[in-house]
């Protein structure tokens, strides 16, 4: 049986509060209620919500600052919020578009018009969700054959989010990082796993052939425009700034900006993990090769604007490796999503 849709309603007038349950527990949804920000957050933290109405004008966190945290908070931001206040002008309304909010409606609202609303966004919802489930899903088929892995697909999404916002992307570009970064191997299903299992370095045809697997990766995604930015980083995440990557040699701003991000996230998670053919190396080891090179990675090959960013995020990439290197608790909150 299909569970109900759970709504957390958030204002500081029981009367309001009370009203919306009396709307919406008929059409058979489940109501959590808090009557400002800190409550609401406190409840989002240990109930599951699938999208939220908010007040603006409350006591201790206004509806604004709570719309942020949830869209700035990784866990949080699929939740949809519509924005419900007797504050009616174009400023309010770009202040809540600005905080993140999906959706807009003035008091005293229309119900009909509310519950209308409430279901297109909880279908929009559902289909998103199920999307991004469906590309994590391939991600992780494309790992089936690597080894100690751990969560590394999921971690390079959110280093990659975290990169993108430092260098003043949109929240869109962030959005889109965050969930089709995972795509970035996952050519690697083509990929023998006698390779990819080998202990030591590999020989030069078995290399030849490993640098398939961006190209296989983009052949796997396809042209679907919904996937046209994951097909671009499985296809470019392997080239280099100063030109001398794979598959197509290409040089400095010609490779996609999402694909320069995400091969600097990539490269610092791979010398975090233990493969089967190299140890592991500690935070501060794998900065030193990322920002200093060794006898196969280069600063060169790296966007200097990305390596900037890095180098003032690096602390918090430790941290983020630090709390995801559970790779099946993370994992499994990840695709309950």
């Amino acid at each position: 049986m299909e569970r109900a849709h759970h709504i957390l309603c958030v204002d500081d007038e029981d009367f309001n509060l009370d009203l919306l349950e009396s709307l919406l527990r008929p059409h058979g949804y489940e109501i959590l209620s808090a009557l400002n920000g800190r409550e609401a957050l406190q409840l989002l933290a240990s109930k599951t919500v699938d999208l939220v109405l908010l007040d603006i004008n409350m006591p201790l966190m206004n509806g604004y600052e709570l719309c942020s945290r949830m869209k700035a908070d990784p866990q949080l931001k699929h939740i949809p919020v519509i924005m419900i206040t007797s504050l009616d002008s174009k400023e309010n309304k770009m202040k809540c578009m600005e905080a993140g909010a999906e959706e807009f409606l003035s008091k005293p609202y229309d119900q009909a018009e509310l519950l209308l609303r409430i279901a297109n966004m909880l279908r929009t919802a559902e289909y998103e969700g199920a999307f991004e489930y469906l590309i994590l899903a391939l991600a992780r088929a494309a790992e089936a054959n690597d080894i100690d892995t751990g969560n590394h697909i999921l971690r390079v999404g959110e280093y990659a989010a975290m990169m993108s916002r430092e260098l003043g992307q949109t929240e869109k570009f962030v959005e889109l990082i965050h969930s089709q970064a995972v795509l970035h191997d996952v050519g690697k299903v083509h990929i023998s796993s006698q390779i990819l299992k080998k202990t030591g370095r590999l020989t030069a045809e078995e290399m030849e052939e490993m640098k398939q697997h961006p190209s296989f990766g983009a052949m796997i995604i396809g042209d679907h425009p919904h996937l046209e930015f994951g097909r671009r980083i499985a296809l470019c995440h392997h080239e280099r700034w100063d030109g001398t990557g794979y598959p197509r040699g290409l040089k400095g701003e010609e490779i996609p900006l999402e694909a320069r991000i995400v091969s600097i996230c990539d490269c610092y998670d791979a010398l975090r993990n233990s493969r089967v053919y190299k140890p592991n190396y500690d935070h501060a080891g794998a900065v030193r090769i990322v920002t200093k090179g060794d006898d196969r990675m280069k600063p060169a090959h790296f966007d200097p604007a990305v390596m900037a960013a890095f180098i003032k995020l690096e602390p918090e990439f430790s941290a983020l490796y630090d709390k995801m290197k559970d790779g099946k608790k993370t994992e499994a909150a990840a695709m309950e999503k």
